[in-house]
C-alpha cells in the first residue's frame, strides 16, 4: 500500500468503535450466537422438564429425577475473506476498497467487543496473506497492522483460490464474510460458495459502485483493466445484467456512494427476525 492508502486505513480503523452504539452491538450479538451447547450442571427434575435431559447416571446414584443443564456456547469462529485485487480500487466518491476496508474494521471491532475467534484471508488471484485465528484486543490490533501492511503481488481476481484456501483450513464451523466486488470472471465461486455453505454460515458483502451500473459514455472511451494494466477504446456500454447476482445467498450490499452502517444494521435485523420465525 502507498502512503495515501495506509493514511486512510489509520483513519477508519478507529472510526466504527465510535459507531458501535448499543443497538449495533446488540443485533450483531443476536445475529450470532454461537453453535452449539455446553454442559453445566445438574439440578434435581421439575414438572415439565424434557424427558430427553435426563441424566440418568446420577438419577440412580441420588435415587430422584436429575436433569443436565446447558449453556450456549457463545464463542464463534469468524473469518473475514479479504478481496485486495485490482478491480476493488475502481470508485467515484471513493474507491471499493476504501467500502472493504472499512468493512473489515467494523467486523473485527465486533468480533473483538464479544470475543470471537477471528481469522482474516486477503486474496487477489491467490492467497496474499492469512492470519490463523486468535481472539482479543491485542491480537486484532496484530490484524489492522497485517493489514497495513499487506501489499498484493498480484493484481487480478480468483475468489475460488480463496474459498479453496479456506475449505482446507477451516477445522471448525465459522461464519465467513467474503468481502469483494465479485467481479471475477470465473464464476465457478458460486457454485463452490454452495458448497462451502453446507458446513460454513457463508456472507457475501458484496461492494459496488453508481459508476459500474450507470456509465454515460458517449463515442469512443478510453477505459484501464485495473487488474492487467491494460488500456483500449470502446463504444460499448456494459449491461446492468453483467454484475455477478448472489440472489442464492442471505448477502449485504454497499455502495462506495452511502455509508456502510445502515445496510449491516439491516441485514442484523433480518436475520434475527428470520431466526425467531423458524424457532
Amino acid at each position: 500500500m502507498d502512503t495515501k492508502e495506509l493514511s486512510l486505513l489509520k483513519r477508519i480503523r478507529f472510526q466504527p468503535g465510535k459507531k458501535l452504539n448499543t443497538l449495533f452491538m446488540g443485533e450483531y450479538h443476536s445475529a450470532f450466537k454461537g453453535h452449539g451447547l455446553a454442559f453445566d450442571a445438574v439440578r434435581e427434575y421439575q414438572y415439565g422438564d424434557d424427558v430427553r435431559s435426563i441424566d440418568w447416571n446420577v438419577s440412580a446414584r441420588m435415587r430422584t429425577l436429575f436433569v443436565k443443564q446447558y449453556i450456549e456456547e457463545r464463542e464463534l469462529s469468524v473469518v473475514l475473506m479479504i478481496d485486495m485485487s485490482g478491480s476493488t480500487e475502481f470508485g467515484g466518491e471513493r474507491r471499493k476498497l476504501d467500502i472493504i476496508l472499512e468493512v473489515a474494521t467494523l467486523f473485527l471491532n465486533l468480533a473483538q467487543i464479544h470475543n470471537d475467534r477471528v481469522s482474516v484471508c486477503i486474496f487477489s488471484d491467490r492467497v496474499e496473506k492469512y492470519i490463523r485465528p486468535k481472539k482479543g484486543r491485542k491480537f486484532i490490533l496484530k490484524v489492522f497492522d497485517e493489514i497495513l501492511k499487506c501489499k498484493p503481488v498480484s493484481r487480478k481476481t480468483s475468489i475460488s483460490r480463496g474459498i479453496d484456501f479456506i475449505q482446507r483450513v477451516l477445522k471448525k464451523r465459522s461464519i465467513i464474510f467474503i468481502i469483494s466486488d465479485f467481479l471475477d470472471s470465473d464464476d465457478s465461486y458460486l457454485l463452490k460458495m454452495k458448497l462451502l455453505a453446507r458446513k460454513h454460515d457463508i456472507i457475501p458483502v458484496q461492494v459496488s459502485d453508481p459508476l459500474e451500473r450507470d456509465q454515460r459514455f458517449f463515442g469512443l472511451t478510453e477505459f484501464v483493466d485495473l487488474e492487467t494494466g491494460r488500456v483500449f477504446l470502446s463504444d460499448a456500454i456494459p449491461e446492468k445484467g453483467n454484475f455477478p447476482v448472489l440472489s442464492e445467498f442471505n448477502s449485504i450490499a454497499l455502495s462506495t456512494a452511502e455509508p456502510i452502517e445502515t445496510p449491516i444494521l439491516k441485514y442484523f435485523e433480518k436475520r434475527n427476525r428470520t431466526h425467531i420465525t423458524r424457532v
